[in-house]
């Protein structure tokens, strides 16, 4: 499932729990709760849609954990931003990511999404184009 966040650039794939749960290619005792649990524990953001709680796929590795830097930005971002607009962040262009979405590079570039994180966080950037 994509998620407008506002934008037509800011469309980002989202999980429901039971796919969070489903990408980790085994049986997880927990199951649909993991990504309750991983967002109560700051590993991970998730935003309720309607009456479902979705989660952004980029925050997830190739095998389905959270991606380790995603504790990190949540708490830069998180003092002064909700999971909703933390999701509006990450898919919208960011100058101090030469124009890319978070969302696209926070897999392969991690360390570069975290300091355009605290660039914006510390008001030394804009947050969006």
């Amino acid at each position: 499932m994509t998620v407008d966040t506002g934008s037509s650039l800011a469309r980002i794939e989202m999980l429901d729990a039971g796919e969070v749960a489903a990408r980790l290619g085994r049986w997880v005792p927990l199951g649909a709760s993991l990504a309750r649990s991983w967002a109560e524990a700051g590993r991970i953001v998730g935003v309720t849609q309607g009456a479902r709680r979705l989660y952004p796929a980029c925050q997830f590795d190739a095998v389905g954990l959270p991606l380790p830097v995603m504790r990190d930005l949540i708490l830069v971002l998180r003092p002064g931003m909700s999971d909703a607009a933390i999701l509006c962040w990450l898919g919208t262009d960011c100058p101090a990511l030469q124009e890319a979405r978070p969302a696209e590079l926070l897999p392969v570039r991690p360390d570069a999404v975290l300091d355009a994180a605290r660039l914006m966080a510390t008001g030394r950037a804009p947050a969006a184009a």
